[in-house]
């Protein structure tokens, strides 16, 4: 007995280490020639307190491929990938089809650059996700900058709160930068832009690669299976030299990167008829009253908490949504929010209808709940009779009408008729 409860309290604090810790294995590259890996330890010494398991793995000529699969199960949760200027030593350790198939997986990646250190592996990598970095030898400036030797720009400029929500104004440290262009995808998550006096230029020559606030310092994608990814344009904003100016804002972004905040789930997604009756009980059919509710948490990195919002929908659809209702908050417990639709009646037509909930929003993890239940359409014993319809009332009164005036004919044709009346005859004669 007592072997048994060892098990299952072994089982338990198995899932609790799992549930406060979303990612833990990590694979560190590094060209320990370009940037020591000393300039970072703050950074990786607060991951290792995370109970994240680094593994390092300098890039250099004599390194070979990397295994990120045993078979097909991948043996990282994570890939961090420092500035390196031997771009073939990188690709010849990952190629970048092994990147994407890594990042398909789930797996998460932090990446930096620098002006001078842009291997090709890593530019066509985010290529393929539709963010282009300035070429290399191309530097961001800005000549309105307080300061001529780094690039020094405000927390005016973040764009997503769920990234980063800066409590005060404050200025971030970047020193030598790139700026990425971006694509028009919904997947993208542009963090941080650059300021609009600033511009990129190859040594001085003004070829520009951007212009103003159109570059991004930082910028985030989230796939479609909630894998995040980060690119830093800079190889001096997680240096330890610079902790003071951008720390709060680094920490905060490797928990976004690695799924410790601005993490949702749906739970308790339901629903049944207005009276309460299940749909197991009683199937749906046209025009009844329903209700739909469901319940959202979001991972703070510690524990789960109500997920509070005014923009969760709920879709009722066959091929195209019949009604699109905005949620309302229900209620709530210590973990989750609930929300509701209220009464609605299903609409006129029977089918195969998905009662949905597609919460997307950028810088939050994606959250799908659906359920496919049939409508069906009334019994011939369940239309309304004729009498308990309104309009029917014209054509039953002509009904009736028809009918009495065939019987006053009738009435009328027998009372009048000529019974019992002489006639009068004669003979005919030629």
């Amino acid at each position: 007995m007592r072997n048994t409860w060892s098990f299952f309290f072994c089982i338990l604090l198995q899932a609790l280490l799992a549930v406060g810790t979303q990612s833990s294995k990590t694979l560190v590259l590094y060209d320990q020639s370009t940037e020591p890996l000393e300039d970072y330890s703050v950074y990786l010494k607060v991951l290792e307190e995370k109970n994240y398991k680094l593994e390092y793995l300098e890039i250099n000529s004599t390194s070979t491929a990397v295994d990120l699969y045993d078979k097909e199960q991948r043996l990282f949760d994570n890939i961090i990938i420092f500035p390196t200027k031997g771009g073939k030593n990188l690709g010849r350790q990952i190629p970048v089809n092994q990147l994407i198939k890594f990042f398909e997986d789930e797996g998460n990646i932090l990446c930096m650059s620098s002006p001078g250190a842009v291997p090709n592996t890593i530019r066509l990598f985010l290529n393929e996700l539709g963010i282009y970095p300035s070429p290399k030898g191309h530097v961001l400036r800005d000549y309105f900058s307080s300061s001529p030797d780094e690039l020094v720009v405000s927390s005016d400029h973040l764009l997503n709160k769920h990234v980063y929500n800066a409590k005060e104004s404050g200025h971030f440290v970047f020193g030598e930068s790139s700026a990425a262009l971006l694509e028009n995808r919904e997947q993208i998550v542009p963090i941080l832009n650059s300021p609009r006096t600033s511009f990129t230029e190859y040594k001085g020559k003004g070829n520009s690669w951007t212009s103003g606030s159109q570059g991004f310092l930082v910028v985030g994608f989230q796939n479609s299976n909630n894998a995040r990814l980060v690119w830093i344009g800079s190889s001096d904003f997680l240096k330890n030299k610079n902790q003071d100016a951008n720390q709060e804002f680094a920490t905060e972004l490797l928990k976004w990167t690695f799924k410790e905040k601005s993490v949702i789930k749906s739970v308790h997604a339901i629903h049944s008829h207005a009276d309460g009756t299940s749909y197991d009980e009683e199937p749906y059919k046209i025009k009844d009253k329903v209700i739909y509710s469901i319940g959202f948490s979001e991972w703070n990195g510690e524990r789960w908490l109500p997920h509070i919002a005014d923009d969760i929908q709920f879709e009722l659809k066959q091929v195209d949504p019949y009604y699109r209702l905005t949620l309302s908050p229900s209620g709530n417990d210590s973990e989750t929010q609930f929300y509701s639709t209220g009464e609605f009646v299903l609409p006129d037509r029977h089918g195969v209808f998905t009662f949905l909930t597609d919460y997307r929003k950028i810088g939050l993890s994606s959250t799908t709940d659906k359920d496919v239940k049939a409508i069906r359409h009334l019994a011939n014993d369940e239309y309304p009779r004729s009498w308990e319809i309104s309009n029917s009332w014209v054509y039953i009164s002509v009904v009736c009408g028809v009918i009495l005036a065939w019987i006053f004919f009738v009435i009328s044709f027998v009372t009048t008729s000529s019974v019992g009346k002489e006639l009068e005859t004669f003979k005919k004669t030629n």
